[in-house]
């Protein structure tokens, strides 16, 4: 795991917001590890989802991929 930082931290890093970097944490779509009730978010991967819906750009709406990424 990388730098893990405090999810403001995250939120001001990137260009999602404090509740969808948690919710991209419970899901697992992200790597963070959780310290008693505050999350701590490995930036690194934060960083690699965020380049990862980028370069998938409009698709990632799209109803008709069924959730699935091509």
């Amino acid at each position: 795991m990388g730098q893990l930082v405090l999810v403001a931290k995250a939120a001001e890093e990137s260009k999602y917001t404090t509740a969808h970097i948690r919710l991209l944490l419970r899901k697992e779509l992200i790597q963070g590890e959780k310290q008693g009730g505050t999350w701590l978010v490995d930036l690194d991967s934060l960083k690699a989802y965020e380049a990862e819906m980028d370069e998938v750009g409009a698709k990632k709406y799209d109803p008709t991929q069924s959730g699935k990424l091509q």
